[in-house]
């Protein structure tokens, strides 16, 4: 069903107050900003602001929600067995690479939010995300292939925080290689991660 007109003017005044929020993160911290700041530069009335959120802090958790549930939507298609038959053909994982692509799009706001001048919670937020829908699952494959004698939450502690740094490293370039780059990154690793295990686990 096609969107209303007042559908369409709601979502552009929600997009301005985000892209908005970003500016003023970027010019002086999320701390250091008000709602006055955001209507001011974003030119809209208070009035406007608060129909969509209570404060500055809704404002952030919600934008925040929103870029993780989209993540969610595209994790939730990773399957660790299938990945892992995939990646022992040296191929890439189309799942992964739509990750990337999303992650790309939405690069500016990860990499403000994930900033010194952004949300210290963000991080953690995002790691848990990742360690949820893929990590636990890559976890207990790599236990049972390998019987691994170390505690289950820190073997998968060390794999998605691994993995949150390697996201982190690629979004805070200027020019980031592409997402198809990225995915073959990430399955080498993924491999490398894998005979490390296996000669540990010997």
């Amino acid at each position: 069903m096609s969107q209303s007109l007042r559908e369409i003017k709601v979502a552009k005044t929600k997009k301005l107050i985000k892209e908005t929020l970003l500016d003023l993160i970027e010019e002086k911290g999320f701390e250091a900003i008000s709602v006055r700041d955001i209507t001011l530069k974003a030119g809209l009335n208070r009035g406007t602001f608060y129909l969509h959120y209570r404060d500055k802090y809704d404002l952030m958790e919600k934008s925040q929600n929103e870029i993780l549930e989209g993540l969610q939507d595209r994790l939730i298609f990773i399957r660790p067995k299938e990945m892992n038959e995939f990646y022992s053909n040296d191929m890439v994982y189309p799942p992964i690479l739509n990750v990337y692509h999303y992650l790309k799009e939405n690069q500016r706001f990860i990499k403000i939010l994930i900033s010194t001048k952004g949300d210290p919670a963000f991080p953690k937020k995002m790691k848990e995300h990742i360690k949820e829908t893929i990590y636990e699952k890559l976890v207990d494959l790599l236990e049972e292939e390998y019987m691994i004698d170390i505690p289950h939450e820190y073997t998968t502690a060390f794999i998605s925080s691994a993995f949150f740094g390697l996201l982190e490293q690629w979004l805070e370039k200027e020019e980031p290689i592409t997402p198809e780059e990225m995915a073959i990154m990430h399955m080498k690793l993924l491999k490398f991660m894998k005979t490390f295990v296996s000669q540990i686990a010997k």
